[in-house]
């Protein structure tokens, strides 16, 4: 069946298209769906495409471009829609978090020639954080709790730039900056 291998493609490009469909909607309960959706197709994709051993550099650059769009997007619904809740620190600290991955895709793109995510264990984790700080944020929002996500976010950044920097070739699943 060849239509199986484009499974995990097609589940990212859905993730993209309901990213955006976020900024459009106004019902909670349309609202969290697409959410849910976003955060299924984000485990499906990839685990799609291990178990069936169809994984390919396209995919997981369109996994790593599926989850930078819905990080875009979740900034500006939480800016808009949360305002009284993002201070100004917060916005400074999300748009530090956002130049640093912005000046590795720069940097990926000087280097290697094309645009590039680094897959590590910190990346995927902070991707977990950053699905449910939502949920954190308005339920929680313990300003201990934010920042060591922010905190934990940054790291991840950080470790991903210098992997960037160390590097002399790409590795997309490159777990850390302390394993080859």
């Amino acid at each position: 069946m060849k239509l199986k291998k484009y499974i995990p493609n097609i589940l990212s490009i859905l993730r993209i298209i309901c990213s955006a469909l976020l900024l459009f909607i106004s019902d909670r309960i349309i609202f969290i769906f697409l959410y849910f959706i976003i955060g299924l197709t984000d485990i499906l994709d990839g685990f799609i495409a291990r178990k069936f051993n169809i994984e390919s550099e396209l995919g997981a650059r369109l996994d790593s471009f599926a989850d930078f769009v819905f990080y875009i997007i979740l900034f500006f619904i939480f800016t808009r829609l949360y305002n009284q809740i993002m201070t100004v620190n917060y916005k400074m600290v999300l748009i530090g978090l956002l130049f640093v991955h912005l000046l590795n895709l720069l940097l990926t793109k000087l280097k290697y020639k094309k645009f590039v995510f680094v897959h590590t264990i910190a990346n995927k984790t902070s991707g977990i954080l950053v699905y449910f700080s939502p949920a954190i944020i308005l339920f929680k929002q313990s300003n201990l709790i934010i920042w060591v996500i922010f905190l934990f976010i940054f790291i991840a950044a950080l470790e991903e730039l210098l992997i960037t920097i160390i590097s002399s070739e790409v590795n997309l699943n490159r777990k850390s900056v302390f394993c080859k």
